[in-house]
């Protein structure tokens, strides 16, 4: 079984994407899809991180 994919891989894999894509366009729909992977990574994270402000508020108050 394979380990999970980092933040750092997806930063990594990124730059060899966006570096490939400038060689030959033919492989923008995996750059594309590495940044739709990023955008979903850091979406999920930031959503923890509310959840976890709004719980830190609501055991304050309490």
């Amino acid at each position: 079984m394979s380990a999970p994919v980092t933040l750092s891989d997806l930063h990594k894999m990124h730059r060899m994407a966006a570096a490939l894509v400038v060689a030959d366009p033919v492989y923008l729909p995996v750059f594309e899809r590495i940044e739709h992977e990023l955008a979903a990574y850091e979406a999920k994270n930031d959503a923890v991180s509310r959840a976890r402000a709004i719980a830190a508020r609501h055991r304050a108050a309490a």
